[in-house]
């Protein structure tokens, strides 16, 4: 396809998206666009803060997807920091195949559950395409085909650099629509010093009595310190809240 023709689909999806009124719409609207060129999924992504943080761990990535299987995501949160095409985005600015990265020697056994968690649900075949964004701000899109198209090596062939600017124009588009809070996320999670630090004795297999002892508070505030880390977690119980902590580079 030429540059002309790339160009009318990028400024046809730009006009799409300013006549949608949230994100979700615009969202339905990149599927359309990446179907015509022979994706069966698309995701999108986005962090308004840098993706490392200050102790060197990777903020969670929130997938806001479309046309996935329905419960492809009750294990993903194990992968959100690990998955190995995200972190893939932080070595340039082009296009990503994923059956490049899932042939790198130097994938972790966490990466390499990820890759084999998606191919499980046929999810395997894709081109990711990050967006590095001024103040450390990060959008990405990954365009899929499943296992129902056998047509990969040419929708891949023609299509990489198109969702290159496709991905540009969808998240220029989105940010100049103000859609950018409507974005689902993995918001940060604040704690404070006492929840830390009662979370962090915790996952030692401390007690609430241990910890109120080592701590010198009562063992009633340690309990309510831990009630709320795990609120804030999103958590149901204290091993998940300090499982969750401990994925979060909070502990």
């Amino acid at each position: 396809m030429s540059a002309l023709a790339t160009e009318s689909i990028c400024d046809g999806l730009t006009e799409k998206i300013g006549r949608t009124e949230n994100f979700a719409s615009a969202l339905d609207c990149l599927m359309e666009v990446t179907a015509d060129l022979g994706f069966t999924q698309v995701l999108y992504a986005y962090l308004a803060s840098p993706a490392r943080r200050p102790n060197g761990e990777w903020s969670p990535l929130k997938l806001n997807v479309r046309n996935f299987p329905d419960d492809w995501e009750d294990d993903w949160r194990q992968f959100m920091s690990v998955d190995p095409y995200y972190r893939a985005c932080f070595e340039g600015t082009m296009p990503i195949e994923w059956t490049e990265v899932q042939r790198r020697p130097q994938l972790s056994t966490q990466q390499k559950a990820a890759c084999a968690y998606l191919n499980d649900f046929g999810l395997s075949r894709g081109i990711t395409v990050p967006v590095h964004l001024p103040f450390g701000r990060f959008a990405v899109v990954s365009a899929i085909v499943d296992r129902s198209c056998a047509n990969w090596i040419n929708i891949r062939a023609t299509s990489r650099d198109r969702l290159f600017w496709l991905t540009h124009a969808f998240t220029r588009s989105v940010l100049d629509r103000g859609f950018e809070d409507q974005i689902d996320t993995i918001q940060p999670v604040r704690l404070t010093p006492r929840e830390l630090e009662c979370l962090q004795w915790a996952s030692a297999g401390k007690t609430s009595a241990d910890t109120a002892i080592i701590i010198g508070r009562s063992v009633e505030t340690v309990r309510l310190h831990l009630k709320n880390a795990i609120r804030k977690l999103d958590a149901c119980n204290r091993a998940q809240a300090v499982a969750a902590a401990v994925q979060m580079g909070l502990i």
